[in-house]
């Protein structure tokens, strides 16, 4: 799949807590960094590593027109069911918070407090302790790792 071009890109985590309706507030500099059409309208779906994706729309739709241009058969229909089926559509209220469908926190373990981190073209939310259980395997990848720039 092609990348996203990366003129403002999603960098750092920011600890948000939820209040009473399942909200969190979209840190500033992550919605300062949402291309500009469709500002307000984000994409929520289950993640790889037990976190949730939130993808703003220039994202969802290259993940869309990549799941297009696959050829028909099973494994299509499996991954559209797979994005359909766990993906739901949030919008940016004025205050700058999202609603977390109660499914999904679920999926976190309902967590009081969420961990949004950048993933360039992305966002992730993460209940605290697989987050920091993340970081600790990413750092370990990275040292073990010989890439570099």
């Amino acid at each position: 799949m092609e990348e996203p071009r990366m003129v403002n890109s999603f960098v750092g985590n920011y600890t948000c807590t939820l209040d009473s309706k399942g909200r969190i507030m979209v840190p500033a500099k992550f919605r300062h960094a949402i291309p500009s059409e469709l500002k307000e309208t984000l994409i929520i779906s289950k993640g790889k590593d037990n976190c949730l994706n939130l993808y703003p729309m220039s994202h969802w739709n290259m993940i869309m027109k990549e799941l297009s241009s696959l050829e028909p058969g099973p494994k299509r229909r499996n991954l559209v069911r797979f994005y359909s089926d766990t993906s739901h559509q949030v919008n940016i209220d004025r205050s700058g918070r999202i609603a977390i469908p109660a499914n999904y926190l679920e999926m976190l373990g309902k967590p009081k407090r969420v961990v949004v981190v950048g993933a360039l073209t992305y966002m992730e939310i993460w209940d605290p302790d697989s987050y920091e259980k993340m970081r600790e395997e990413a750092a370990r990848t990275y040292m073990e790792s010989d890439w570099e720039f």
